[in-house]
């Protein structure tokens, strides 16, 4: 199926028929084609009464209802999209070269196990990135342990790093040992000549607002500029 409707078939208890139509019915939403209850049953072989039994499952007041509903959901969907740009003034420039690179990188160690490496303030962001990879079908392990690390015992290729200044030696030590033994490894750090970056292709460098708190006393977007050009560059990458 085109799209990803597996928790609306799970909460609505679709059959196979019935997502076959919902998914059809999205596609048609995506591209604003409008057709009748009676014109949308022919082309996919049914009668009209499915459309409506679906539409009153879906919790909708009958087949109209539900094809507005859904035009507008698909196409706010693909607004959303469109404001990349606006993305892109709050996590900064980034070079295409790195995006690239990035994609580049998952596509050749898509099978292969990923390791993600954060401690204290970036910890979830490292549990985050870990689970959202495994959600989308990677091998994803959020994990510091040095030993991993040392010896590559997961048979890792890829190493995703987080550290805002990129000198903490708990992650310093596990990316040096991965470069040691020839991972690849991308960071995501606020500073440009961070032992991490150093050790990275590409190196993501976000702007740090508050470099000389080291205890995060003050308010601090560098964390949720990685988060969001986390989803932004897994965005990308999925859709190349």
């Amino acid at each position: 199926m085109k799209h990803d409707i597996y928790k609306l078939s799970a909460r609505y208890h679709l059959n196979d028929n019935e997502q076959f139509l919902l998914d059809h019915l999205l596609e048609a939403a995506e591209n604003r084609a409008h057709y009748t209850v009676r014109d949308f049953a022919a082309r996919h072989f049914v009668s009209p009464a499915s459309l409506i039994r679906l539409s009153k499952k879906l919790g909708y007041t009958g087949y109209t209802d539900m094809v507005y509903r859904l035009e507008f959901l698909v196409q706010n969907e693909i607004d959303n999209k469109a404001l990349a740009s606006d993305i892109t003034s709050f996590i900064g420039e980034i070079p295409t070269a790195c995006i690239t690179r990035f994609t580049q990188l998952l596509a050749a160690h898509r099978h292969q196990v990923i390791l993600v490496a954060g401690t204290g303030f970036c910890s979830p962001l490292r549990d985050f990135i870990a689970r959202k990879m495994l959600v989308l079908g990677f091998q994803a392990i959020a994990t510091n342990n040095y030993e991993v690390y040392e010896a590559n015992a997961l048979n890792a290729g890829l190493v995703l790093a987080i550290s805002k200044s990129g000198a903490t030696d708990t992650i310093v030590k596990p990316v040096c040992d991965a470069h040691q033994i020839g991972l690849d490894i991308v960071s995501f750090t606020g500073v440009p000549s961070s032992p991490i970056a150093q050790y990275s292709n590409p190196a993501f460098v976000l702007l740090d607002d508050k470099i000389m708190d080291d205890r995060n006393l003050t308010a601090n977007y560098f964390y949720a500029r990685v988060l969001i050009l986390f989803e932004y560059l897994m965005d990308t990458a999925v859709d190349a």
